[in-house]
């Protein structure tokens, strides 16, 4: 009971200096509240939404924003072609489109993690079988995979959110993989090894001090190529059909207008700059603030 006490100070006492080394990196603790707020926007984006994303306002077609001249703040991102108001039809689309990148990356790193390590403490001819395969698989694009996947399939969002995550699952059990080896190596795994240490016990000493931050860092990337891959397969008609106000099928829907109404194209492709931008700043802070509190 006592050690649990203190195993549970140690984490808070840890987790509250890592914070207060992050928190003096203004630019990344700015970037964390507004990804907080994109989070909040994603869970609660029905709410918060002024219209219904496919409600129509008959008349009022190709609005543009409202710092134009012929602009309506009513509409303040203006209206698409059938009427449709953009503001809500973005707000809509963070669910769909960061909602999924969310999710895709919490599954791949579980899973991903898991077998990872799992990969990475194991030898023998099946952990080398097993590491030329992933080596091969991830000479391919994970878009490319996902399409293959993704044509396979019946084209629906948990389907392209499933192919996604099916191609990124192998090139991050073979990074994590590669981490925890190139750890397992170090002289100081070696001595807790020859001293007859347990497998968790050396996970417990090299995982939290030396792999977390670079398994930080492959989650972050994860998040990037997840939301950019499901903008991109409904983009192409492999993922949410219309009406759906999803980013990526926004741009679609709108690239025959875009020398007759740019906002259409350029707002949900902001929005998709706007988001990776944020998390990036913000996954990159934390990290350095892992780093530099177990140097």
């Amino acid at each position: 009971m006592l050690n649990n006490t203190a195993d549970a100070f140690r984490h808070q006492k840890t987790l509250r200096q890592i914070w207060m080394i992050f928190y003096q990196n203004k630019v990344a603790l700015y970037c964390f509240y507004t990804f907080m707020v994109l989070v909040f926007i994603t869970i609660f984006a029905p709410q918060i939404a002024p219209y219904q994303p496919n409600q129509q306002f008959i008349g009022q077609e190709l609005l543009p924003p409202s710092w134009f001249d012929n602009g309506e703040v009513s509409h303040f991102f203006g209206t698409d072609n059938i009427g449709r108001d953009i503001l809500s039809r973005l707000l809509i689309g963070t669910s769909y489109t960061l909602g999924s990148g969310l999710i895709i990356t919490l599954f791949t790193a579980i899973l991903g993690g898991f077998f990872g390590i799992l990969a990475g403490f194991s030898h023998g001819v099946r952990s080398r079988v097993l590491g030329h395969f992933f080596d091969s698989f991830i000479s391919i694009p994970t878009l490319l995979t996902a399409i293959i996947i993704a044509t396979l399939i019946k084209t629906s969002l948990i389907n392209s959110m499933i192919a996604i995550t099916l191609a990124l699952l192998p090139y991050f059990i073979h990074e994590i993989t590669q981490i925890v080896r190139q750890e397992l190596n170090t002289n100081y795994i070696v001595m807790l090894r020859l001293d007859g240490a347990t497998q968790w016990q050396q996970l417990k000493a090299c995982f939290i001090p030396n792999v977390l931050t670079r398994y930080l860092r492959e989650i972050s990337k994860v998040f990037v190529i997840a939301i950019i891959d499901i903008a991109a397969l409904n983009f192409i008609s492999l993922g949410v059909q219309p009406p759906t106000p999803e980013w990526g099928l926004m741009i679609k829907d709108a690239v025959s207008l875009i020398f007759v109404a740019p906002w259409l194209v350029i707002l949900p492709g902001l929005a998709l700059i706007f988001s990776t931008m944020i998390w990036l700043i913000f996954s990159n802070g934390l990290c350095n603030a892992v780093e530099k509190y177990y140097e």
